[in-house]
């Protein structure tokens, strides 16, 4: 229970450190005027810390000195900057004690083992490397999820407080949206709130295991934040232009921010020019976003995440092969592999690939719309209907809590105005683009997905639930209760599994409360003077750097390591 109570302590003063960074954050860009509450400060928090990882890591590993000292450096900024009084402070506290039982898990996600592991370590115990593409296929994947990881590299814990980035994600969603609909002082529009009261109850049912979130929620974790700061700007007519200014400042640097975690979120993209387009004063605003600041903030995420793709891969955008520069450098990878891959990864994601799967003609079966029938099949009626039918389940719910708004308001006041239907309509466009190009929840398609279902009946609520009403917020307070109940609910049966009914060997909690690791075998190898760690299984937790064949050669330039294939 000792290593529980430090566990619990060292994951608080983190969250408090990144909000500290939100505060420096969100002072060095005037954003003081939003009055933005503690979730949306710890967003803007991690978003800082993605940049400062992003360039220590050009020159030095994440270690313990490191990560102490910028841990550290997030506390100063809290206890000066910080003005929420001792409520706030208690609320706080209290919410993160009852999600922290999501991060207590034996068993992670597939992935974790393959590269995510794998790539926070070596991030953690090495600073740049060039070619490590041509070592293992995790490497290949970069996101500024894995550089934030390696910063809760810590003594005592080491690796076993890399899911902790994902539970901050998870804790600031949930604050800023408890706070923006209970708040006193709520200024969304009433439909923006209806959404939020959506969204909230999804987080806190559907995605309340940790370990499912692998590298792909946390980014729609953000994009649910960019959705209401989109959706206020476009359908609340209330706010101030120097506010909409603001928000659209802010929707740019969360999706930069999504966009560093996994690209294919860009296709978020669309409600940005959306925005954009129905706002009236074009030139005013452009002139107010030339502003050095805010613009070294927007570019140097989109630099560093170009950067490192060329670093690991030789591509500029990995895995599109127009972008590599494979005939250039001899680190870079083989023209072959990123053709092959590229083509691998649409075949998986339209269910063309994996355990059981066998196609005559591959080629044919991506194109057009051939693999959609396949789909439908090993895919749909899995994943996607099993989603549905949670969507649908918390619109059922939500009806029946408010039934009499719903079926007995004689003075129904209906209103549609056109930018519902661009909203709208651009999450068609977004669905579309998710849909023809990478059919896979976990691909983007969460937060779509839900939208598309949620916004309109959003809208067929907005005229007759009102949220600024006592008896309407009571009745979502019982609704947000139940969740937290389902949510420890859920924790607590997985916990009880993991710990007393699972016979295996693995996916167990003899190391309570970390996660289990997999006793690896490795040796150490040199090669061409540099020291390497091989083995034949998933590399684990075995030190950086971790290879599993040694077709490659390395070389050392500028003190700086290249590898690549012999």
């Amino acid at each position: 229970m000792v290593s529980l109570a430090i566990f619990y302590l060292t994951s608080f003063v983190i969250a408090f450190s990144t909000i500290g960074f939100g505060l420096v954050f969100t002072k060095f860009l005037k954003f003081e005027s939003l009055n933005l509450n503690y979730g949306m400060v710890g967003i803007l928090g991690l978003f800082f810390l993605s940049i400062i990882s992003s360039y220590t890591h050009l020159i030095m590993p994440h270690g313990y000195i490191h990560n102490i000292f910028i841990i550290i450096l997030g506390l100063f900024g809290y206890f000066i900057l910080s003005d929420k009084k001792l409520i706030d402070l208690k609320i706080l506290s209290l919410i993160f004690t009852i999600l922290f039982i999501c991060i207590i898990l034996a068993k992670n996600n597939e992935d974790f083992a393959h590269y995510h592991l794998q790539s926070s370590l070596h991030f953690a115990q090495q600073k740049l490397q060039f070619g490590l593409g041509n070592l293992d296929h995790g490497f290949k994947h970069i996101s500024t999820l894995f550089f934030l990881m390696s910063l809760n590299y810590l003594p005592f814990f080491e690796y076993y407080l890399f899911n902790l980035t994902n539970f901050l994600f998870l804790f600031f969603l949930i604050i800023f949206l408890l706070q923006e609909i209970f708040s006193k002082k709520f200024s969304s529009s009433n439909l923006v709130g209806i959404l939020l009261c959506f969204l909230l109850i999804l987080f806190l049912t559907k995605f309340s295991r940790l370990a499912e979130y692998g590298s792909d929620i946390s980014g729609q974790i953000i994009i649910s934040f960019y959705i209401f700061f989109i959706a206020e700007a476009i359908l609340n007519k209330d706010i101030s232009f120097k506010k909409k200014t603001l928000y659209f400042k802010v929707c740019l640097i969360l999706l930069v921010f999504a966009i560093s975690l996994k690209f294919i979120l860009a296709i978020y993209s669309i409600l940005v020019f959306l925005f954009f387009y129905l706002i009236n004063e074009k030139k005013r605003i452009i002139l107010m976003l030339l502003d050095l600041k805010f613009l070294m903030v927007i570019f140097l995420p989109t630099i560093f995440l170009i950067f490192f793709n060329f670093s690991s891969t030789g591509c500029l955008l990995y895995p599109v092969n127009i972008t590599c520069f494979n005939s250039v450098y001899d680190w870079a990878l083989p023209s072959e592999t990123v053709n092959y891959l590229n083509f691998y990864y649409e075949l998986w994601a339209k269910a063309g690939a994996g355990a059981g799967y066998q196609l005559s003609d591959e080629k044919k079966y991506i194109q057009y719309l051939n693999w959609v029938p396949n789909w439908f099949k090993m895919y749909f009626f899995t994943k996607v209907s099993d989603f549905l039918l949670v969507t649908l389940f918390i619109i059922l719910i939500f009806s029946l809590f408010f039934k009499r708004q719903i079926f007995k308001n004689k003075n129904i006041n209906f209103k549609l105005n056109s930018n519902h239907l661009f909203f709208f309509l651009s999450l068609i466009i977004i669905f579309l683009m998710w849909f023809i190009n990478f059919p896979t929840l976990r691909y983007a398609g969460y937060i779509i997905f839900y939208l598309l279902i949620v916004f309109p009946f959003s809208v067929f609520l907005n005229s007759r639930i009102n949220l600024s009403k006592k008896e309407n917020l009571k009745k979502f307070f019982y609704i947000v209760i139940i969740c937290f109940f389902v949510f420890i609910g859920k924790n607590t049966s997985r916990i009880y599994n993991e710990m007393l009914l699972t016979k295996n060997d693995h996916h167990n909690f003899k190391n309570f409360p970390f996660y289990w690791i997999k006793d690896v075998n490795y040796k150490e190898v040199i090669i061409d003077g540099q020291k390497i760690y091989l083995t034949n299984d998933s590399c684990w937790n075995t030190p950086s750097t971790c290879v599993r064949h040694t077709q490659f050669k390395i070389s050392k330039r500028n003190n700086y390591i290249f590898y690549s294939k012999k």
